[in-house]
């Protein structure tokens, strides 16, 4: 889920040149909308304008009780400050990654991802 309709084309190009079969939306009503346990990861940008990334994470939540049934969930943000990354470990989220990210890059972070359940040890 990003706002901006380019940053979420260029996502959606890396993913599906990885492999992946990939959902794209630009805002949050959407994103609960047609979120479902079929996605195995999903990455959201923070500051989207409505709901923010923050707040549809809590709502995930809550749609999935258990942890281990729902969905990998990442920011991929342009923010860098560390009130950033906080909020974003406050509200489960499994890994924040830092925008621009290149093709080698996003495969290794979906590598960890599905392989240990978390980027929270790792620095993207």
């Amino acid at each position: 889920m990003d706002g901006n309709g380019v940053s979420r084309m260029a996502t959606k190009g890396l993913l599906v040149h990885l492999g992946c079969d990939v959902t794209t939306v630009g805002l949050s009503e959407e994103c609960l909308r047609i979120f479902s346990h079929e996605h195995k990861v999903v990455f959201t940008d923070v500051g989207i304008s409505g709901m923010d990334g923050y707040e549809v994470v809590s709502v995930l939540q809550d749609r999935f009780s258990a942890h281990h049934q729902r969905p990998l969930i990442t920011a991929l943000t342009t923010n860098t400050d560390w009130v950033t990354k906080d909020n974003c470990l406050w509200v489960s989220m499994d890994g924040v990654v830092l925008k621009p990210v290149l093709l080698e890059k996003m495969r290794s972070i979906l590598l960890v991802l599905l392989q240990n359940g978390t980027l929270r040890k790792t620095r993207y």
